[in-house]
C-alpha cells in the first residue's frame, strides 16, 4: 500500500505546470494524481477534516447533471452525495437549489464548469464560507475557461479539481488538485496518519472495469429512459463498490502532461473554431443552443436541448449511423445515488441534451457534414 499522496517521484517536470495553475488560480499547493477522481476524493477528505465530520455523517451538495465521478468518489471517500437541481437552459445547479440540499451535515458542495460553461460563482463562494462548507470547484471540462468576471475557473473555490484523461480538453492522462484555501493547506499537511490509497490496478484490469461500468451505466439509462424501471439505484449501488478501484489512481505519466501543456491554448483555439461552426450551420432549427462557451472561451462539446425529446435516442441513432460522434447520456446522476433528492429540470434536460463533438478528431468539413446529418435526420423524425 502506497501513500495517498506521493508527488516526490518524476513531479519535477510538472514545476511549470504547477507555476502556471498557482499563478492563475491565487492557489497554495498542487497535488498531482492519475485521475480527477482520486483528486475529488482528496478534496472530500480534506473538506471532512476541516468540519471534523466523521464518516458517514458528512454529507456533500452535488449538481444532478455530470457524470457519475463525483458522486462515485464521494461513496468512496465516506461522504453522502446528495443534489441540487439545474437551471434548465445551462444544466448547472443555482444558489437557491444548492440551498434547499444544505443539511447541518454538509461540509462541501461542487460545482462543475458543465460542458466549458461558467458562471459567477461570488455570490455561492459567500454562501459556503457562511455556512463553513468548503466550496470545490471542478473544473474538468472547463480548462482555461474564463468565469464572467474576469478570472480563470478554478479560481474561486477552496480547491479546484482538474482532469487531464482521455475526452477531457487535454487527453494525456493524470489529475489534480490545486488547494487555494490555508485551512485545508494545514489540514492536508497532517492528512489522517494512515490513509492510504490501493496499489494501483493492471491497466488492462482498469481497461475491463471502466468498460464494464459504461455499459452497465448505459444499460441502465435506456431502462430507466424506456419506463422500464422506476428506480436504477438499487441495483447500481449494490455493484457501485466493484468499481471503487478506479476512482483511486496515482499519476502515472507527469511527462506526457508536461509536453502537451505549452499546446493548451491553440488547443483551445480549434475547439472554438469547431464550435462555431456549428453555431454556424444550427443557428435556428428545432432545438435550443447552449451558448455559455462563447463567454468562457471553452467549448468541451457543443450542447443542444431539442424541442422533441421523445425522439432524441432515434435522433442520435441516424446520426451514428451516418457517420458522425454524438452523446445523449447525461442522465441525472441523483437517479443512480438518491432518487429521493427530486430534480425535475435535470430530468427533462437530459431527456433533450444532445453533445457533439468539437475536439481534435474532427475539423470544420466534419463538423459542417455532422450538422447536415443533424438537420436532416431531425426534419424527417418531425415531418
Amino acid at each position: 500500500m502506497n501513500s495517498l499522496v506521493d508527488n516526490s517521484v518524476g513531479m519535477e517536470v510538472l514545476q511549470p505546470v504547477e507555476a502556471d495553475l498557482l499563478r492563475e488560480t491565487g492557489g497554495f499547493a498542487v497535488e498531482w494524481f492519475g485521475r480527477a477522481a482520486t483528486a475529488l476524493y482528496r478534496a472530500y477528505q480534506l473538506a471532512r477534516i476541516a468540519r471534523s465530520a466523521d464518516a458517514g455523517e458528512a454529507e456533500v451538495i452535488l449538481p444532478s447533471i455530470s457524470c457519475a465521478t463525483p458522486a462515485n468518489a464521494a461513496l468512496t471517500a465516506g461522504l453522502v452525495p446528495r443534489f441540487a437541481d439545474i437551471d434548465a437552459t445551462s444544466g448547472m445547479p443555482t444558489l437557491d437549489s444548492i440551498k434547499e440540499r444544505w443539511t447541518p451535515q454538509t461540509c462541501a458542495v461542487v460545482f462543475i464548469h458543465l460542458y466549458g460553461q461558467t458562471t459567477n460563482l461570488s455570490p455561492l463562494k459567500e454562501w459556503c464560507r457562511v455556512k463553513s462548507v468548503v466550496l470545490i470547484e471542478d473544473v474538468a471540462q472547463a480548462l482555461g475557461a474564463c468565469l464572467p468576471d474576469g478570472p480563470v475557473a478554478g479560481s474561486a473555490g477552496d480547491v479546484s479539481v482538474y482532469s487531464f484523461n482521455p475526452t477531457k480538453i487535454l487527453e494525456c492522462g493524470g489529475g489534480a488538485l490545486v488547494i487555494r484555501s490555508e485551512t485545508l493547506r494545514a489540514a492536508g499537511a497532517s492528512f489522517m496518519p494512515g490513509e492510504t490509497k490501493p496499489d494501483s490496478i493492471k491497466p488492462e484490469k482498469a481497461s475491463l472495469l471502466g468498460l464494464s461500468y459504461r455499459n452497465l451505466h448505459h444499460a441502465l439509462v435506456g431502462l430507466r429512459r424506456s419506463g422500464a424501471v422506476d428506480d436504477i439505484s438499487v441495483p447500481f449501488l449494490r455493484l457501485q463498490p466493484a468499481f471503487q478501484s478506479l476512482y483511486l489512481q496515482p499519476m502515472k505519466n507527469p511527462h506526457a502532461l508536461a509536453n502537451v501543456w505549452p499546446t493548451l491554448r491553440e488547443i483551445l483555439r480549434r475547439r472554438y473554431g469547431n464550435a462555431e461552426e456549428y453555431d454556424r450551420a444550427l443557428a435556428d432549427g428545432q432545438w435550443q443552443l447552449i451558448p455559455g462557451w462563447r463567454r468562457s472561451g471553452v467549448c468541451w462539446r457543443y450542447s443542444l436541448l431539442f424541442d422533441f425529446p421523445e425522439k432524441l435516442v432515434e435522433l442520435s441513432e441516424s446520426v451514428r449511423r451516418d457517420g458522425f460522434h454524438v452523446s445523449n447520456l447525461y442522465w441525472p446522476v441523483n437517479e443512480f445515488f438518491r432518487p429521493d433528492d427530486d430534480c425535475p429540470n435535470a430530468s427533462a434536460f437530459a431527456r433533450r441534451i444532445l453533445n457533439l463533438w468539437v475536439d481534435a478528431t474532427v475539423d470544420r468539413e466534419w463538423v459542417h457534414r455532422c450538422a447536415e446529418s443533424l438537420r436532416k435526420n431531425a426534419d424527417r423524425l418531425t415531418a
